[in-house]
């Protein structure tokens, strides 16, 4: 299992087009938040992703990991 984050207002350095041609794109710089996800692998397969609005504290991951072992029983 990981847990990790990104931010929604996190500007985007790299782009990609066709060899030779100007990458264009839109950002929307007034974008706030963030997403945090924890993932769990079973082997080298990823077995469940969490995807949150909020901060993950111990109540929401035991809440998560109480999930998984409802989808595995």
């Amino acid at each position: 299992m990981d847990e990790s984050g990104f931010s929604h207002d996190t500007p985007r350095t790299h782009g990609y087009s066709p060899k030779g041609q100007r990458c264009f794109g839109l950002k929307n710089w007034g974008a706030r938040g963030r997403t945090n996800v924890i993932g769990a692998l079973l082997g080298t397969t990823l077995f469940a992703i969490g995807l949150f609005d909020i901060n993950i504290n111990s109540d929401v991951f035991y809440a998560w990991v109480a999930l998984l072992n409802n989808l595995t029983v």
